[in-house]
């Protein structure tokens, strides 16, 4: 229907209550971390060099600052900057802007505090502020205020050319009900500000390594974490895959966690732990926004944690509108035909971590000269192929005798499997599907694998072998020998 037309009806005015608007930006989802990383983007596309987050322990009184010196912004550009959705999603962004709704400030502040301030000057020009008080708003609805009730918060802006204070007061979800004389509280709280110290080292990583963007916490500067070990001579890199729309990719297999000193093992998981940690890790004009996941892919799977692959996609509307990039710019949507691409790339990552760990294997079975130990071992009988379960493999051979006078009875239930096991069809399957192929246990639980590894580790110590021994004994056997890197705790001692 042509808009013209509308106009011919009746119509209302139903806009929303300003005060109950506010607080339902308040469970759009954002943690600490997250929010912070909004305000930061906003910063980034400021031209800022450097940003400094300060904070001073007052209990329930703490306040939160983040200061730039980026180009900073007249009164006009402040008042627009704090309205909330203050820009078009569908309009195209300059390069540098990591932002998507104009909304990130005011909810990634909203989600924190009751009190938000932003201070800004340019070049040449005075400070000027503005505020939102959320009890206020309630009351007189969207008016900004001209208010400030701390000076000294914008101590650090006052020594900078140019640059912009965002004031975070009343930060009711972190700090509502305690006291500065409770260690408990503020051991928590500084938990919370490492856990940020942890999140912007990882989101801002290439900003830092490039050397673009330094970030400071208390004056002190913050490293980048670099997911892919690059400087390490022992991580595989392979090319740089262009796909469509200047969206690029770039997968690393990481070296197996024997070729790592403790301290880089220990970065190497992170925030979330080396299995949780693998996958894709896409990126917005270089900004992350997902850190390790195989997007419904895979599973995360022991085997596949060296494998992390990084997706970069420029910051377009339409771009932005077909990976689904939300508010928080911490989910998207991947389009069907780059995601096959993906699927692509990610197998022979995968495929390529898992020769790592049996590499690994065979330098550490290269320690005895035995074969490997199969659960089912080829036979003939009249001339016909013929496999049968290897009553000599280890848990086989424990089970057996732990069943006693029943052995006759296990005998014929194993010649049940035996004789109906449909090896027709097993190779006309294995021909047909052999890219999906997957090593036994891959598609389980770690945890089972672990189970049965400690068992028979005991099993091989009670018959009078000892710890390096049985170690050989487990590296050997059948699926243990796919999965050398479970041994690694045993051998510790764990």
């Amino acid at each position: 229907m042509n808009l013209e037309e509308l106009k011919q009806y009746e119509s209302e005015d139903a806009a929303p209550h300003a005060g109950n608007m506010i607080e339902g930006y308040r469970s759009i989802g954002y943690s600490l971390e997250t929010a912070i990383s909004d305000i930061i983007d906003n910063s980034i596309a400021a031209e800022a060099k450097n940003i400094w987050l300060d904070f001073q322990w007052k209990g329930a009184d703490t306040t939160l600052t983040i200061t730039d010196d980026g180009i900073g912004m007249s009164l006009k550009q402040l008042v627009i900057a704090m309205q909330p959705a203050s820009k078009n999603p569908l309009l195209d962004r300059d390069v540098n802007d990591l932002g998507r709704f104009g909304l990130g400030l005011k909810t990634g502040s909203f989600s924190q505090c009751r009190i938000l301030t932003v201070a800004t000057k340019k070049l040449n020009k005075s400070i000027v502020y503005r505020s939102w008080n959320m009890d206020y708003v309630h009351q007189a609805g969207w008016k900004l205020l001209t208010w400030l009730n701390d000076e000294q918060l914008i101590d650090r802006l006052r020594t900078l050319k140019r640059g912009t204070t965002v004031i975070w007061q009343d930060i009711d979800h972190l700090v509502k009900g305690t006291s500065v004389e409770n260690e408990e509280q503020l051991a928590n709280f500084l938990g919370q500000i490492k856990q940020v110290e942890k999140h912007l080292s990882m989101v801002f990583h290439l900003f830092i390594e490039n050397r673009k963007l330094s970030i400071w916490i208390n004056n002190n500067k913050i490293s980048a974490w670099d997911p892919y070990f690059k400087k390490n001579n022992a991580t595989s890199i392979s090319v740089k895959h262009n796909l469509r729309n200047n969206i690029t990719s770039q997968a690393y297999v990481l070296p197996h966690h024997s070729q790592l000193s403790r301290e880089d093992f220990e970065r190497g998981s992170w925030i979330k732990g080396w299995n949780a940690h693998q996958g894709f890790y896409i990126y917005r004009n270089n900004r992350m926004i997902i850190a390790g996941d195989w997007l419904g892919m895979y599973k995360q799977e022991e085997h596949s944690k060296l494998s992390r692959i990084l997706v970069n996609i420029p910051n377009t509307a339409a771009l932005d509108s077909e990976w689904q990039l939300d508010i928080k710019k911490s989910t998207i949507q991947v389009p069907h035909d780059i995601r096959k691409e993906l699927k692509q790339i990610a197998d022979n990552s995968r495929k390529e971590a898992v020769e790592v760990y049996r590499q690994i294997g065979k330098i550490k079975r290269s320690r005895t000269a035995k074969e490997d130990i199969p659960v089912w071992a080829p036979h003939k009988r009249k001339g016909r192929r013929c496999y049968q379960i290897n009553r000599d493999h280890p848990i086989i051979k424990a089970f057996i005798t732990e069943q006693g006078g029943n052995k006759a009875k296990l005998n014929r239930f194993f010649h049940l499997i035996e004789e109906t096991l449909p090896l027709a069809m097993i190779i006309v399957n294995e021909s047909e599907y052999q890219d999906m192929q997957q090593l036994p246990f891959e598609d389980k639980s770690v945890a089972d694998l672990v189970t049965m590894i400690t068992e028979l580790y005991q099993t091989f110590i009670n018959t009078g072998l000892s710890h390096e021994e049985s170690i050989l004994e487990i590296l050997r056997t059948e699926p243990f020998n796919h999965y050398p890197e479970l041994t690694e705790n045993i051998q510790n001692g764990n």
